[in-house]
């Protein structure tokens, strides 16, 4: 089973509150860093029938920027994709929710936090529910699609907490070995040797460091505007 198949099995931490959102909300916006599965995870409701834009792809990044009412019109729901590429789309995305306001209309991700980049002048406030994705947890990692005994344990008196956690049937790991695994889907997933991660985090740490934080300085000149 390759890893995108892999991942496209497992159930994530977030996917009730996801679902829940987009009976609630015209639109949902899903952040987090890069290769936690933000895409994997919203691929997954296309079935059901969604449409699917990625702003990777040029083409429609080019119509977001050109003719955004023209990408965003339609009767069936969207996911746009990596939407920090286009801050501009997002005062489209109001208007089209103002005339519209339909829930789950919008499913938008970005790997960054869009409230906190200074191109967007555009909250959404009062039209969209904020969801993060974080790197997955062990339990997540072995299709349990949990964070956690905390939940069980909280709900519980304390007097039962002893047998709630013996009675735990998860299998033991070394946490140290978890650890140097991490929750990223590829290293976490189909990578088995350490050298392997090493070289794949190595990467990744680069990407951050030598193409995003050089886009911070001109994110700060870019003006903002009240939402």
């Amino acid at each position: 089973m390759n890893i995108i198949h892999l991942v496209k099995t497992l159930p994530r931490l977030v996917d009730d509150a996801l679902a829940a959102r987009l009976r609630v909300m015209p639109a949902v916006v899903l952040t987090g860093a890069r290769q936690t599965g933000k895409s994997t995870l919203v691929e997954k409701l296309v079935p059901g029938g969604r449409r699917y834009r990625s702003l990777d792809d040029f083409d429609v990044r080019d119509a977001a920027r050109r003719d955004p009412e023209a990408l965003l019109g339609g009767d069936d729901p969207l996911t746009l994709d990596e939407v920090q590429r286009e801050p501009g789309l997002m005062p489209a995305v109001k208007r089209a929710i103002d005339r519209d306001r339909r829930p789950g209309r919008f499913l938008l991700t970005g790997s960054a936090n869009l409230l906190l980049m200074r191109q967007v002048s555009e909250s959404l406030a009062g039209r969209a529910s904020y969801l993060a994705l974080w790197p997955m947890t062990r339990r997540e990692q072995l299709g349990l699609g949990r964070a956690g005994r905390w939940d069980d344990l909280l709900g519980a008196p304390d007097d039962q907490w002893r047998d709630l956690l013996s009675a735990g049937d998860d299998p033991e790991e070394d946490w140290r070995a978890l650890a140097l695994r991490g929750g990223f889907p590829t290293p976490a997933l189909e990578l088995t040797r350490s050298g392997d991660r090493a070289i794949w985090f190595d990467g990744y740490v680069r990407t951050y460091l030598e193409r995003d934080l050089q886009d911070l300085p001109r994110s700060a000149r870019c003006p903002t505007s009240a939402a």
